[in-house]
């Protein structure tokens, strides 16, 4: 190389400060030094004046800055700056700048345009005229690209020199629609971007990559069956057409007693390839025939588009001759033989699709629905016809399938036959857990067993003390039918003790055995014990009233009031979840026994789980008071109350009956009678209340006239009222 690499031009030229008689500007070390750098120049001279009339200064390597004084105002200036290496000094970089206070960001560029005649498959040209500069001369352009129909824009170039345009957009991908978007930058900022593009789309080109052979095999004596994965759409770069199959016999057989050297080239010594185009854009395999018997055979493949023809694949090689057998056997049937075991027979395919003798089978085996996690495969070689599988999982589904396969390979997979094993025990439940764990009481969960083999009968739950209590060892044992809850609860234990929990699962017989252990009581850092309860009784409702405890190592959380009857001694939770900040709750009696008496006490929860109960409260007895009005005092009384009305009712009904009757008689015989004799009042006693009532009023006059008179007569209405008396 006798050329000397010179240092590149310096980048980023940019022009922070800008007076109307001075200027800073500001620049970054070439892209390309070649070199360590040893001086920067820099250069300086109105635009309209010539080259050599240029101010220059030399700057020291470390030097990013530079000002200027003593400028002409409102003009424009060119600068240079030159980098310098032992090679000498290399290429100038030049900038404009106007000495003006007025500069502004810029405008952004407009008639953003793509020629459709200078578009390619993976790159288009790109035009637009810039916008105003804000009287600052733009540096450079970044351009922003979105791939349609959906992708964001991103940024496909950030620094287009402010010279280069129109700009050859690149790296595009072929057949691929695109907006563009552009924006200016000058020294003070960025302008808004343009207005978008009108969407392109890039020319076709060849496809990229070439199909993915998955397998060829011999398909029968004369053909084979080859299988492929397509490019994928972007590196098809256009419309898929279709496949090209390159194929060509390998002359081994000749090779081994030919003299190489003789010969100048490998072409020579092979057949050429035979092709066979497939205009089926949709097809992923593919039977080439007419191949000639026990020979072997080089495949390749290629994808083509209206452009061309894209890479060819790696070779693959195949012999043709025997082929695989084209049918699965025949009648496969499954016999369930124990919890275990599957005994599986099957005849062969037919003799016409064997394509060459049977060696063998291949058994795939798996649990229904669970494939990918438990196939297994088993192979048997002739004159097997059937096989055992053993060391299945109990009362399971399994699918089945049987392959045939010769010495070119396997053939087709029969369908899937359905079995299932018989019942075996069940696996030992998957958890215990304890809850609601209190001073006499525990709340038993457990999991079902993750190989139930069969259907789940029951479950069987023993609990015992670890250590006899008072000398005795009390062994509890509870059976739980299948289809109850998978809990417990657990309330005739002694505070302080522990407990040994044991569960297992039934199907016709039980399986192993999950264990845990639990102590009753507190835990540490538990509350401690409320004050006593006392209760109040508001007719059917109770309400419970305490007092705060030692909370413990951690804040109430809660609080829970347990329950039991007096004569049973078995504390149970009757209510739970009561919020932290009261200190009574109210129920009603529905919810407990009726006539039976209660034992109530509360227990304190925080974080650490249960605290100490507090003393049981005075027995209550659970017997409804009766409303006022259910009483039998009540009831007697509306007994008579109605009973006085209704005789109340009849006797003004027969007054009023006498009444009229006397009427009639008075209007008839005695039309003119002004007064009533004593005898004639005490005959009308029979006319009740009305005639009283009359009687009354003549007997006030006549009195009255008595009085007058000097004379005093006793009123006939007391001899009638006395005459009533008697009679009623």
């Amino acid at each position: 190389m006798g050329f000397k690499m010179v240092p590149g031009p310096p980048v980023g030229i940019l022009f922070p400060e800008v007076r109307t008689t001075s200027v800073r500007l500001i620049w970054q070390s070439p892209a390309q030094p070649n070199g360590i750098i040893l001086a920067y120049q820099i250069a300086y001279r109105l635009n309209s004046s010539i080259s050599n009339s240029a101010t220059v200064d030399v700057l020291n390597p470390s030097a990013r800055q530079y000002t200027v004084n003593s400028l002409k105002p409102e003009s424009v200036y060119i600068f240079s700056i030159t980098a310098q290496t032992r090679k000498g000094w290399g290429d100038s970089a030049d900038a404009l700048v106007v000495t003006t206070e007025k500069r502004t960001r810029p405008q952004p560029p407009r008639h953003l345009m793509v020629p459709q005649e200078k578009v390619r498959a993976r790159s288009v040209l790109l035009s637009w005229e810039p916008g105003s500069d804000g009287l600052s001369p733009v540096r450079y352009y970044t351009v922003q690209i979105r791939e349609l129909p959906d992708q964001n824009w991103t940024v496909q170039s950030a620094s287009v020199n402010h010279e280069v345009v129109p700009y050859t957009v690149e790296r595009l991908k072929p057949f691929t629609s695109y907006q563009f978007r552009v924006k200016a930058t000058n020294d003070i900022g960025d302008s808004d971007y343009s207005e978008e593009s009108e969407a392109i789309t890039t020319l076709q080109d060849v496809p990229d990559e070439a199909p993915i052979i998955l397998s060829v095999t011999p398909h029968t004596t004369t053909s084979i069956l080859i299988r492929w994965q397509s490019p994928s759409e972007e590196k098809i770069n256009g419309i898929l057409l279709g496949y090209r199959i390159r194929y060509r016999e390998l002359l081994y057989e000749r090779l081994r007693t030919f003299n190489i050297q003789k010969h100048s080239s490998w072409t020579e010594l092979t057949y050429p390839y035979s092709m066979r185009n497939l205009s089926e854009p949709s097809l992923s395999q593919y039977e080439l025939d007419n191949l000639s018997k026990h020979k072997r055979y080089e495949i390749r493949m290629s994808v083509f588009n209206a452009v061309g023809e894209g890479p060819v694949s790696s070779p693959q090689e195949v012999f043709v001759g025997e082929a695989v057998p084209t049918a699965p056997p025949q009648n496969v049937a499954i016999q369930s033989a124990t919890a275990t075991q599957l005994d599986v027979t099957w005849d062969p395919p037919p003799l016409d699709r064997q394509n060459g003798d049977i060696q063998g089978y291949k058994v795939y085996f798996w649990e229904y629905k669970r494939k990918n996690e438990t196939e297994k495969l088993k192979t048997l070689f002739l004159p097997d016809g059937g096989v055992k599988l053993k060391n299945l999982t109990g009362f399971t589904t399994y699918m089945i399938s049987v392959a045939p396969f010769n010495a070119a390979g396997d053939g087709p997979r029969s369908p899937p036959t359905r079995g299932r094993t018989q019942q075996a025990a069940p696996s030992a439940p998957s958890f215990i857990h304890f809850s609601e764990l209190t001073t006499t009481s525990v709340n038993v969960s457990w999991g079902e067993p993750v190989f139930p083999n069969g259907i789940i009968d029951g479950y069987r739950l023993v609990y015992e003390p670890c250590t006899p209590i008072d000398g005795v060892s009390k062994i509890v044992t509870v059976d739980v039918k299948g289809n109850s809850p998978l809990w417990l609860k657990i309330k005739d234990l002694v505070d302080g003790v522990t407990y040994n929990f044991r569960i297992r699962a039934k199907t016709f017989t039980y399986g192993p055995e999950v264990e845990a252990n639990i102590t009753t009581g507190p835990g540490e850092g538990a509350p401690g014990p409320p004050g006593e309860p006392f209760i109040s009784r508001y007719g059917s409702a109770l309400t419970i009233h305490w007092t705060s405890g030692d909370p413990g190592r951690a804040p109430i959380s809660r609080y829970v009031i347990e329950a039991r009857p007096s004569d049973e001694g078995l504390w149970d939770i009757l209510i739970k979840d009561i919020p932290k900040e009261v200190t009574s709750y109210t129920f009603n009696m529905d919810i407990l026994r009726q006539g039976v008496s209660y034992d109530f006490r509360i227990i304190g929860v925080n974080d650490y789980g249960y605290g100490s109960p507090s003393q049981p409260s005075p027995s209550v007895s659970a017997h409804k008071v009766a409303p006022f009005y259910e009483e039998w005092w009540f009831l007697v009384v509306m007994a008579l109350v109605g009973l006085i009305f209704i005789l109340l009712l009849v006797f003004i009904l027969i007054i009023r009956g006498q009444s009229k009757k006397y009427a009639k008689k008075e209007i008839g015989n005695s039309p003119n009678c002004t007064s009533l004799t004593h005898g004639e009042m005490v005959g009308l006693d029979e006319g009740r209340f009305p005639a009283l009532e009359l009687n009354n009023r003549r007997l006030s006059v006549k009195t009255s006239f008595n009085r007058k008179n000097g004379i005093y007569t006793r009123p006939v209405f007391s001899t009638a009222f006395l005459f009533i008396s008697k009679t009623y």
